[in-house]
């Protein structure tokens, strides 16, 4: 297969392993596109960007509708959002609230397991966090921009074995959890 040769998209590496395109490492699932007649006093929340960004608060749209298993979220879901300001609004995220709706502008992203690990690919989308943002910037309109399927299409990298793929996510999340911990000392020493 042919692929993009730009370095925006043809991401290099000195691994050893199999080219692939990112789409096809993924299922990519966009969220819904809510409307104000959806929303309810409870039910579940509507997780859009500000949830992800802030947790749950006063602002959270709730539902009690049924949207289906495509758009229903659940901890550790892997999460992407990929429209808004491209240096702060594209980033991947592993979903730590509680269950909820996938709302627009956000991939619920389920690693194709044949060729990836679920971590290994929360990794390789946090390496890439820069090539999205150049992406999104590159077509920015009134302030947003926003990486499409077609991006995800074009942008290639080499996949290691999984033997491979395993210890590179060993030592990122030893370095992850004690960020981590780091973050929850300083959250509770804060006034």
């Amino acid at each position: 297969m042919k692929f993009d040769e730009s370095s925006l998209y043809n991401i290099k590496s000195d691994l050893d392993g199999i080219r692939c395109s990112l789409f096809d490492l993924a299922a990519w699932k966009n969220g819904l596109a809510f409307k104000k007649i959806d929303f309810s006093e409870t039910g579940r929340p509507v997780i859009k960007i500000a949830e992800l960004n802030n947790g749950i608060s006063s602002n959270t749209s709730f539902t009690q509708g049924d949207y289906g298993e495509d758009v229903y979220i659940r901890r550790d879901d892997l999460l992407f959002y990929w429209s808004g300001n491209p240096q702060t609004s594209i980033d991947v995220f592993r979903y730590r609230l509680q269950d909820g709706w996938l709302n627009q502008h956000i991939f619920k992203v389920t690693a194709n397991e044949e060729f990836v690990t679920k971590d290994f690919l929360y990794y390789v989308l946090k390496y890439l966090k820069p090539h999205f943002s150049q992406i999104a910037a590159n077509k920015q309109t009134t302030g947003l921009g926003h990486v499409t399927i077609a991006d995800l299409k074009r942008m290639s990298l080499v996949v290691p074995l999984k033997e491979v793929q395993e210890q590179i996510v060993l030592v990122l999340k030893a370095i992850d959890d004690k960020i981590e911990v780091n973050k929850n000392i300083n959250d509770n020493l804060a006034p």
